[in-house]
């Protein structure tokens, strides 16, 4: 996925239903990432995201503790060019 292309997402619906190295958009705190995805529970139960880019040699994985704002997308499909 490239800058400007478009993605076609569907809403997930429960937590469970993510699936680990799977691509997702990810809103959350104000901010929109578009990422593989990796969950995990930290030591106080709270649900954690790996946001991990394609690119991870020029841009490191980081965490996202998910919150009742936290809005997760699983991307299925992609435009590139939309003329």
């Amino acid at each position: 996925i490239n800058n400007s292309d478009i993605v076609i997402c569907e809403p997930v619906e429960r937590i469970d239903d993510i699936k680990d190295n799977k691509i997702y958009a990810v809103k959350h705190d104000g901010k929109l990432w578009v990422k593989y995805l990796k969950k995990m529970k930290n030591r106080d139960g709270e649900i954690e995201l790996t946001l991990i880019s394609a690119n991870y040699l020029e841009h490191s994985p980081f965490i996202e503790v998910v919150d009742y704002n936290t809005r997760i997308y699983k991307v299925v499909r992609k435009i590139s060019s939309f003329e």
